[in-house]
């Protein structure tokens, strides 16, 4: 309905104007910085004035798409709270990832932290499963563990976003699970 904050026309408008900012990011690798509102009106084939009724400026866009992929992984991690598997957490992550991936490959190759904090919520997670399955660690040393896994498949992620998301989320998972 006209006049109803985030109804679907105002979703799908919203929508246009993030996809056009994609776009434009991946024409000529430009920078945030060097992107114009008006150049992305253009391509979204809206006025400015529908623009600004959203977003303060281009990085306000872009922190509104960052922060929707946040929200839905940390969405995500909480459906899978119970869930004793660390691949099947994985596979909803990566699950979010391939789905966004546009925003996604964005993120991490420019905000080279977003994802590594991201993890760093499953570490308590991650550190439980290892005790479980080497007791013989003591803290300190499954700290390094954990640090090694994190980065590592924060890199893997990067990897896959470079070359087109070829695997399943399952099948990354399973890879990534496997090498632990």
């Amino acid at each position: 309905m006209v006049g109803i904050k985030n109804n679907r026309r105002a979703q799908m408008t919203k929508r246009i104007i993030q996809e056009s900012l994609i776009q434009l990011l991946h024409e000529n690798n430009n920078s945030l910085n060097e992107i114009t509102v008006t150049a992305v009106c253009k391509i979204a084939d809206v006025n400015r004035g529908t623009f600004y009724a959203h977003y303060k400026d281009v990085p306000d866009c872009m922190r509104a798409m960052e922060k929707s992929v946040s929200d839905e992984l940390f969405e995500e991690l909480a459906l899978n709270q119970q869930c004793d598997s660390w691949e099947m957490v994985l596979t909803g992550i990566l699950g979010v990832v391939k789905e966004n991936h546009a925003v996604a490959a964005y993120i991490l190759g420019n905000d080279h932290d977003f994802l590594t904090h991201f993890l760093s919520s499953t570490k308590n997670k991650l550190l439980e499963q290892d005790r479980k399955m080497n007791p013989q660690l003591g803290i300190h040393e499954s700290q390094y563990m954990y640090e090694f896994y994190l980065n590592g498949i924060v890199g893997v992620i990067r990897y896959w976003l470079k070359n087109g998301l070829q695997e399943s989320p399952e099948k990354l998972a399973r890879i990534i699970n496997e090498c632990r």
